[in-house]
C-alpha cells in the first residue's frame, strides 16, 4: 500500500491535488491561478512545518486545510494582488 507521501508525489496538476483532497473548486479560478495555488499551498506547508508530521491521517487533514486556504486566496484575488 502506498504511503500518503508516495500518493502525493504522483499528483501533478492543481486539479489533481484538489480532487485528491476532495476540495470543491471552480475551474475558472484554477485556469487563471493553477500554479499560484500550488506555490502558495507548498509555502503554507513549509510555514506550518507539516513535513515533519508522521501521522498520515493528521498529515492528510493538515495538507487539505492548507490547500483550501491556498485555493481561497485566489477565489477573490489575483496572483498579482497576492504577490505570488
Amino acid at each position: 500500500m502506498e504511503t500518503f507521501l508516495q500518493q502525493l508525489k504522483a499528483l501533478s496538476s492543481a486539479e489533481d491535488f484538489l480532487h485528491y483532497f476532495g476540495v470543491p473548486f471552480e475551474q475558472s479560478v484554477v485556469n487563471v491561478s493553477r500554479l499560484h495555488i500550488l506555490k502558495r499551498f507548498f509555502q503554507y506547508i513549509r510555514q506550518e512545518n507539516l513535513l515533519a508530521e508522521s501521522n498520515e491521517v493528521g498529515l492528510y487533514t493538515a495538507y487539505r486545510e492548507q490547500l483550501i486556504k491556498a485555493y481561497n486566496d485566489f477565489v477573490k484575488s489575483t496572483p498579482a494582488q497576492e504577490k505570488v
